[in-house]
C-alpha cells in the first residue's frame, strides 16, 4: 500500500502537469496565432503587389496606344501637308508657266503686226506710231500678265499659310497621355514570435502551485488522520484493575 503522503504527492504531480501543459499549449497556440498573421499579411502583400503590377502594365498600354495614335496622326497630318504645299507649288509653276507662254505669245504676235508693217513699204509717222501702239499693247498686256500672276503667287503663298496653319493645329491636337504611376505597397513586417518567457513562469506556478495543493492535501489527510486517532482513543474503553 502506499504511505499517507503518496496521493498528495500524485495529486500535486498531476495538477503540476496540467498546469505545465496548458502553459505549453498556450505558447504553441501563441506561435501559430503569430504564424497565421505574418502569414497572412505576406498573403494581402502578394496581392497587392500583382494589383500594382496589373494597374501599371495597363497605364504602359494606354500610353502605348495613345503614343501609337499621335504617331499616325502626326504622319497623316505630315502626308497632308506636303500634299497641299506640293499641290500649291505646282499650280504656281502652271501658272508662271501659263503667264509666260502668254508673254511669249503676244511677243509674236507683235512681231508678226511689226513685220507685216515694215513689209508694207510704208513710212512716216503713222507706221512709227501703230509700231509704238504695238509696243504700249505689248508692255500693257505683259504688265497684266505679270499682274495676274503675282495674284496667283499670293493667294498661293497664302494658302501656304492656311495649310501651316491646319497642319499645327493637327499636331497639337495629339495629346499624350499621362501615366497614373502606381506605387508598390510596403513590405509588411514580420510579427515578432511570443516570448517564451511568460509561459516558463506560468509552467513554474504551476509546479509551484502542484507542490502547494499536494502539501495542503497532504496536511489535510494528516489533520484528519490525527483527529481520527484521538477519536478512537477517547472512544476506546480503558480495562478495569481487580481488587
Amino acid at each position: 500500500m502506499c504511505g499517507p503522503a503518496a496521493v498528495p504527492i500524485i495529486f500535486g504531480v498531476v495538477t503540476a502537469g496540467l498546469g505545465i501543459g496548458q502553459q505549453v499549449a498556450a505558447y504553441q497556440q501563441a506561435q501559430q496565432e503569430t504564424a497565421y498573421m505574418n502569414a497572412q499579411a505576406q498573403q494581402n502583400y502578394e496581392f497587392a503587389m500583382l494589383q500594382t503590377s496589373a494597374a501599371n502594365i495597363y497605364e504602359n498600354q494606354k500610353a502605348m496606344m495613345q503614343d501609337t495614335l499621335n504617331q499616325q496622326n502626326k504622319d497623316l497630318a505630315d502626308l497632308a501637308f506636303a500634299n497641299d504645299i506640293g499641290q500649291l507649288n505646282l499650280r504656281i509653276m502652271q501658272e508662271q508657266e501659263s503667264a509666260a507662254q502668254k508673254k511669249q505669245e503676244t511677243g509674236k504676235e507683235f512681231l508678226r503686226a511689226k513685220g507685216e508693217v515694215n513689209a508694207s513699204g510704208r513710212i512716216g509717222n503713222t507706221v512709227d506710231n501703230l509700231i509704238a501702239d504695238y509696243y504700249r499693247q505689248q508692255a500693257m498686256f505683259d504688265f497684266a500678265t505679270d499682274r495676274n500672276l503675282a495674284f496667283a503667287i499670293n493667294q498661293s503663298q497664302q494658302e501656304k499659310r492656311g495649310a501651316a496653319a491646319t497642319y499645327a493645329s493637327r499636331l497639337a491636337s495629339n495629346q499624350p497621355y499621362l501615366k497614373q504611376v502606381n506605387l508598390d505597397p510596403i513590405k509588411p513586417i514580420d510579427r515578432p514570435g511570443p516570448s517564451a518567457l511568460p509561459y516558463v513562469l506560468g509552467g513554474a506556478g504551476s509546479v509551484m502551485g502542484g507542490i502547494t495543493s499536494g502539501m495542503n492535501m497532504y496536511e489535510k489527510r494528516l489533520d484528519i488522520q490525527l483527529k481520527r486517532g484521538k477519536v478512537e482513543e477517547i472512544n476506546t474503553p480503558k480495562p478495569s484493575g481487580k481488587k
